[in-house]
């Protein structure tokens, strides 16, 4: 199953406990529904789309639901959560505002990643990427894995 967030809105100004938010959810490229987060520590709410004329995704929901559950469970720094749709789509929000915020900092300065570290570690070098920065990194990186800047050239 192929799950997208899609034309995600984050409102960082209503953002308390957890991440405000809205999006549209796709499943295997068809619009089957809503997902939003108020951002005061409640759970992700999907609502299914419904129009009045026929066009009624409720069975496409529970279905995504019933996919999320079967996943397996997901390890974080606090051990083993198990996999639900408000986790799943809380995962997806994370690596879009990840994507994002990589993307403002790419623009400014030079953003590596090194081989060895985990996931979402990167360092920065404070001049915007050029190719002849590029150069020099490479040859005085031994340890270099990506320069995550050329992701968005």
């Amino acid at each position: 199953m192929k799950v997208e967030l899609r034309k995600v809105k984050i409102a960082r100004h209503l953002s308390e406990e957890t991440t405000a938010f809205t999006a549209d959810l796709w499943v295997d490229d068809k619009h089957i529904g809503y997902v939003k987060n108020s951002g005061h520590g409640g759970n992700n709410q999907v609502d299914h789309r419904f129009d009045g004329k026929g066009l009624n995704t409720r069975d496409e929901v529970r279905a995504f639901e019933e996919w999320c559950t079967k996943q397996p469970p997901h390890v974080s720094e606090y051990g083993e959560l198990a996999m639900s749709d408000d986790l799943y789509i809380s995962l997806l929000l994370e690596e879009i505002e990840s994507e994002r915020e990589l993307k403002r900092l790419c623009k400014r300065k030079a953003v590596i990643t090194l081989q060895g570290d985990p996931k979402g570690v990167w360092y920065t070098y404070n001049k915007p990427y050029t190719p002849e920065l590029a150069t020099y990194i490479r040859a005085n990186e031994p340890k270099l894995d990506e320069i995550l800047n050329e992701r968005f050239i």
